[in-house]
């Protein structure tokens, strides 16, 4: 399998996971058996339903682990992955594009250890709804794709002691270790925009002004 993607589920529903599944589902122009789903529940008991699971023709795994936090959840994930590459995603994310897997698997042809696209952030404020463009971005795991074995051959793991911020911990480190980082220009994917994320209730976002 070329790509797997890692999905984090904590409390998210079923309709909040709907969409970034649909968005996976209607991608074009690939083989969604180079394609895999891993889902992992951080321990509580708001469970995705069998019925969602089933509903979607491409390779979804789905199992419930103790709970560790966004971090150690994360790392559960990339312990059980196989594929050459694998993404993370938040489960109230999708994909801004039908096209974001082929330019993914594009990229994979050509070989890197990490992706690192501009994506699109969804931001509201006094009720205005504003999309901001996020490019040479090491702050957030957002569209980033990674060679599994060359995070295995550097030991280049989520950090459980980190509560905020442990996607630019992640990054810096996975981003600067080696020479083999591809740029994407071509935004795939869509931050949704959530009230109650720590990045914007405590007011510790990091962005800037459309562009």
């Amino acid at each position: 399998m070329k790509l797997q993607i890692l999905i984090t589920q904590y409390k998210e529903t079923d309709e909040v996971v709907k969409p970034l599944l649909d968005s996976i589902a209607i991608q074009q122009g690939i083989d969604f058996n180079d394609i895999g789903v891993l889902i992992c529940n951080d321990g509580t008991d708001v469970l995705l339903s069998k019925e969602l699971i089933d509903s979607y023709t491409f390779r979804i795994e789905y199992w419930q682990n103790e709970h560790k936090g966004v971090s150690g959840t994360r790392n559960a994930l990339m312990d059980m992955a196989t594929a050459d590459y694998i993404m993370f995603c938040d489960a109230d994310d999708m994909f801004l594009s039908v096209c974001g897997l082929y330019q993914i698997m594009l990229d994979i042809n050509g070989g890197f250890d990490a992706l690192n696209p501009v994506f699109i952030e969804e931001y509201c404020k006094n009720g205005k709804t504003t999309y901001i463009t996020h490019k040479d971005d090491t702050t957030f795991i957002h569209g980033k794709v990674y060679r599994r074995q060359y995070l295995i051959d550097n030991n280049i793991r989520w950090n459980e002691d980190l509560t905020i911020h442990e996607d630019s911990y992640f990054n810096v480190i996975a981003l600067n270790m080696s020479d083999r980082v591809r740029i994407c220009n071509t935004p795939y994917y869509l931050w949704k925009y959530r009230a109650d994320s720590v990045c914007r209730s405590e007011e510790r976002r990091v962005g800037k002004e459309c562009r």
